[in-house]
């Protein structure tokens, strides 16, 4: 395996709310949801959620390859709008992308 490669993704999003979306999605989990850089979920949903964009990551234990993150925005699209999409990537073992504040 390249020491450089992509094990997941941030997907940026608009909803009314926290967005309903796929948890799991073959070998992809959905780690966490955050809005302005807090973590709203899994977990107690925050006080003053004041935006309708939020940042969604989703996890793979491997190489992420780009035709799964193309199904990931396929199924995401049934439910919200998507915006943006971030690669978040691992190099010589170690996460190359930050950790969502709790």
């Amino acid at each position: 395996m390249p020491n450089f490669f992509a094990v997941g993704v941030d997907v940026f999003v608009i909803s009314k709310g926290i967005p309903k979306i796929p948890e799991a999605l073959g070998a992809l989990k959905l780690e966490m949801i955050s809005e302005r850089g807090m973590k709203v979920w899994p977990g107690p949903i925050p006080d003053g959620i004041i935006t309708d964009w939020f940042r969604c990551r989703y996890v793979g234990a491997d190489a992420l390859g780009d035709e799964e993150i193309a199904i990931l925005l396929k199924e995401i699209s049934k439910t919200v709008k998507w915006e943006k999409v971030q690669k978040l990537f691992r190099e010589n073992g170690r996460d190359t992308f930050s950790k969502a504040y709790e």
